[in-house]
């Protein structure tokens, strides 16, 4: 996941304190995503996802799934040079493996193994004893139904040439990650995304044939014409973005992206800053791929958009997570970024390295992070180095701590400050500050208590318009 990510889609409450009421507003640039997808996605486009040529097209080079399949897991690494990689192990990469597999619906690991490489360029990938290791064990396995060689991308000969020794259906790290996207898109947006996602794979896998020139080239010009039909639907997602963008930039919300590795606790994290019960976090890898933004208030009062976003995950292709690039540019350019990370995982280190290395080169290196160690709870005290921030989504704790903080640099990242303004008790301008700006705190002026002394968060733009208002009104 390199130099490719961006954009998000709100689905947000507004909640706005009004002297003694609460006005509940939805204005249209936080408006639920199923209205905002309507904009841009037609029912002609999202026949064409179930198209059953294109159907026919995907089963040969991406593999079917409907029954779920009992997994033999193959994790192949290099045992020296400069790929070989140094901060995991091959039994961590093994065992996230094994957790891909068994993210999708019927799918089970009934073995695995891992297998020392000196490249991922032979035809046949393994060693002619290495291979007949693999074809024995699968062979003698618990009735062994598909093989998943976790590695990023088998050339199309390679994945020929091993369905023919093993005698099954075989899967590579990018045609099972879209297997998870495909089960887990429930918006038309996600689903747009995943099937542009399938196609660079699609695509390379063809090139590769040869024979059957004019069947290939049928499918090609087919692909070619599904592909800009999908690309012209996620132009308009985007121009719609970049206007809810503007319009949440115009007036004044603070935004606060949520990034990490896939299954930190990245949801759970903003339920517990928000305190939104509709949310649903769950235990398993990409459970979350619409990027959307959720209503918090900070310790001041002020309303912040807290961004989930889709996790990161090593080894993969950036045309697999390039389409994705329309729903995180919003969340890279937010006021402020919360990685949040396992505290608890084993492989944390290449995690944490990784989503840094992704941060760095989406955001330039100029956005604010914060770095959260999530799930503390389950490790040992003193694990943590005091530079460390823990906290448990789960059970709110640290929860507090990590607001202040966000709030500290939101007030920095958007020139915001906190000052008193004395206003008329129940009078217009009263109300006015109360809509408008986050008022933190109201006292009576102990001087004339017809007055009420309000405590603001404010910026010049708030001011600017509160002297018009004023003067307008007199």
């Amino acid at each position: 996941m390199n130099s490719m990510l961006r954009k998000l889609l709100p689905t947000v409450k507004s909640n706005i304190l009004f002297g003694k009421q609460i006005l509940n507003r939805k204005p249209w640039f936080l408006t639920s995503r199923t209205r905002i997808e309507d904009s841009y996605f037609n029912i002609a486009e999202e026949r064409e996802l179930m198209n059953p040529e294109y159907t026919e097209i995907s089963n040969q080079y991406l593999g079917e799934i409907a029954k779920g399949n009992r997994t033999f897991v193959i994790q192949p690494y290099i045992k020296w040079g400069k790929d070989k990689r140094k901060n995991t192990t091959h039994e961590l990469q093994l065992a996230e493996a094994v957790a891909l597999v068994e993210t999708l619906p019927h799918w089970t690991v009934v073995d695995k193994v891992c297998v020392p490489l000196l490249s991922l360029e032979k035809k046949e990938l393994f060693g002619s004893g290495s291979l007949e290791t693999l074809k024995t064990r699968i062979k003698c396995g618990r009735n062994v139904t598909a093989v998943f060689i976790c590695t990023n991308t088998l050339k199309h000969a390679q994945m020929l040439e091993l369905e023919k020794i093993f005698g099954l259906p075989v899967y590579d790290k990018y045609s099972l990650v879209i297997h998870i996207f495909r089960c887990h898109a429930k918006s038309p947006e996600a689903k747009l995304q995943v099937a542009l996602a399938e196609l660079p794979y699609i695509y390379r896998k063809m090139s590769e044939l040869s024979g059957r020139v004019n069947l290939l080239e049928k499918r090609r010009l087919y692909l070619q014409a599904r592909e800009s039909q999908l690309k012209a639907a996620l132009k308009k997602l985007k121009q719609h973005r970049e206007a809810i963008r503007t319009t949440r930039k115009n007036r004044g919300f603070a935004t606060v992206a949520v990034v990490g590795y896939t299954n930190a606790g990245k949801t759970t994290l903003i339920k517990a800053l928000t305190g939104d019960e509709n949310m649903e976090p769950r235990n398993y890898l990409f459970a979350t791929l619409d990027t959307t933004a959720h209503e918090g208030l900070l310790p001041c009062k002020m309303k912040v958009l807290y961004i989930d976003t889709i996790g990161f995950i090593q080894d993969v292709p950036e045309t697999l997570i390039e389409p994705f690039v329309a729903t995180l540019e919003d969340a890279m350019i937010a006021d402020v970024i919360v990685h949040v990370y396992d505290a608890s995982h084993p492989d944390k280190v290449a995690q944490m390295d990784h989503v840094r290395q992704t941060l760095k080169s989406l955001t330039d290196g100029n956005r604010p992070i914060i770095e959260v160690a999530n799930k503390c709870d389950l490790i040992n005290p003193g694990e943590l180095s005091e530079d460390e921030l823990g906290i448990s989504a789960a059970n709110s704790l640290g929860i507090d701590i990590l607001r202040h903080s966000i709030q500290k640099i939101i007030l920095n990242e958007t020139g915001r400050s906190i000052m008193t303004i004395r206003v008329t008790s129940g009078s217009e301008e009263m109300a006015w500050l109360y809509k408008e700006a986050s008022v933190i705190n109201a006292e009576a002026d102990p001087e004339n208590p017809q007055y009420l002394l309000l405590e603001v968060v404010t910026t010049e733009n708030i001011l600017h318009r509160f002297r018009h208002f004023l003067k307008h009104k007199n």
